[in-house]
């Protein structure tokens, strides 16, 4: 595989896996319109930034962001149980093609302007990949 396809299948890849589908969050590509029936879920988007090379190697950086979509006026603690269950399957690990993940943030943006009844937060973590 490429170091694109590499890096994209190990961060979207543990979205697959018993840690992550044992909590029942539906999970959805960033390009993929979501049912208007389901009031919580995430969506996976993989931002490849930058390029690397290290030692005769060839890889790149960048940032997954994990949109995080909870019902709106229950407060921001299932968020953050969320954004907790994201940190112990994606933060400071090496994935199954060699990704190294970093530390993790979360922002809190608010009331979603599309859907009123849902409430966002976009949880990232910055990768590595060398192929």
């Amino acid at each position: 595989m490429t170091k694109y396809v590499s890096a994209q299948s190990d961060i979207e890849g543990v979205f697959a896996t018993p840690a992550w589908t044992a909590n029942s969050v539906s999970t959805y590509p960033v390009n993929f319109k979501v049912p208007a029936s389901v009031s919580e879920f995430v969506k996976v988007e993989f931002l490849p930034l930058n390029t690397n090379s290290d030692y005769s190697r060839f890889g790149i950086s960048g940032l997954a962001i994990v949109q995080i979509y909870v019902s709106a006026n229950i407060g921001t603690r299932r968020l953050m149980e969320i954004a907790d269950l994201l940190d112990s399957i994606l933060q400071n690990k090496t994935l199954e093609n060699g990704t190294q993940t970093q530390s993790s943030s979360l922002q809190i943006l608010g009331q979603d302007k599309d859907n009123p009844n849902l409430f966002r937060g976009d949880y990232q973590v910055n990768f590595t990949f060398y192929n």
